[in-house]
């Protein structure tokens, strides 16, 4: 993934007027709201991408269930109230609504 892509997730954001996110790579899944500086360092921010409440789970580890009150990805899962992620590693993302 290109340096771009920070612009291109913030467009994306505003666009669907949402901040939510999930990001995979090889070994991860992330879920989070995406912390965007607003005009505050913008460009301390070209090599990572910073979430605010992430979710790191560990593809391996996830598991299959379907019901809505799934919870078996507890154990494998691991909070963090800020994460930043280096954008040479993000496989795949997508914008939550």
């Amino acid at each position: 993934m290109s340096k771009n892509l920070l612009k291109s997730i913030k467009k994306i954001t505003e666009e669907a007027g949402t901040n939510s996110i999930t990001i995979f790579t090889n070994h991860l899944k992330i879920d989070g709201n995406i912390f965007l500086p607003e005009g505050r360092c913008e460009e301390c921010h070209d090599d990572f991408i910073t979430l605010e409440n992430a979710l790191v789970c560990r593809l391996s580890d996830y598991c299959t269930c379907n019901g809505d009150d799934c919870k078996c990805n507890d154990y494998v899962c691991f909070k963090y109230d800020w994460l930043n992620i280096a954008i040479d590693e993000i496989v795949a993302y997508s914008i939550v609504q």
